[in-house]
């Protein structure tokens, strides 16, 4: 499914989110640089990478990136992608395809982990959890970026219905793929949001757990140490 919509995967992010997607990704790069004291020859490894959105902006600021996902037609334009945009200043990123559940990692590997959007659509987030903590060194970041549920009951249902809508919608426009959006809208439904992410760091053995929401709580992240 997700390789059918790598195509105008990011596209229809910025435009289902009125582009407050990259504003929420560049948060998420903020916060691993205050937890890592810099980025600079860190090496970061970015779990369910897609089209390496994530894995550029680490890369940018000097972080050695290893991105990874379950879908070849991600990775293919997140490879893609470095290639027209590599930039001469920075590492190279690596992708991998690969299981998050089974990291064909060694141990104390990486010095942060990252995953956007990406826990929610795993059989099992607690295994991926487990073995992200297992590659990580002692103290190790992790940041958990996904959609989150609004607490004000108006605020909740206008943002449901408009995402029940809109994502459909967009998907069928731009690549003829609403009904993958509409798996995404349920899976969103679905998904414990900022608590259930809290409380399966808890359960796999990370410590200094926290999270913030952003936008109204249509998102939020989630950190931890290993």
């Amino acid at each position: 499914m997700f390789s059918r919509i790598a195509r105008h995967y990011d596209l229809i992010n910025d435009l289902a989110s009125l582009g407050r997607d990259r504003m929420w990704r560049r948060t998420v790069t903020d916060e691993l640089e205050r937890a890592c004291h810099g980025l600079g020859g860190r090496e970061i490894l970015d779990v369910a990478c897609g089209t390496g959105t994530s894995s550029r902006a680490l890369a940018n600021r000097g972080a050695i990136v290893t991105g990874c996902d379950i879908s070849p037609g991600m990775l293919d334009v997140a490879r893609r992608k470095e290639a027209e945009d590599r930039r001469a200043t920075r590492p190279p990123i690596r992708y991998e395809c690969c299981d998050a559940q089974r990291l064909p990692f060694a141990d104390r590997q990486f010095d942060a982990v990252t995953t956007s959007y990406g826990l929610r659509n795993m059989p099992d987030p607690r295994s991926a959890l487990a073995d992200m903590r297992r590659v990580c060194r002692p103290g190790a970041p992790i940041i958990v970026l996904d959609f989150d549920t609004p607490n004000d009951p108006v605020w909740r249902v206008i943002y449901e219905r408009y995402r029940a809508i809109v994502l459909p919608a967009l998907g069928d426009l731009l690549g003829g793929n609403g009904d993958a959006y509409r798996y995404l809208d349920v899976s969103i439904d679905a998904w414990k949001g900022r608590a259930g992410v809290a409380a399966m760091l808890c359960e796999t053995g990370w410590h200094d757990v926290a999270y913030r929401t952003l936008s109204g709580s249509i998102a939020s992240i989630c950190r931890a140490r290993a």
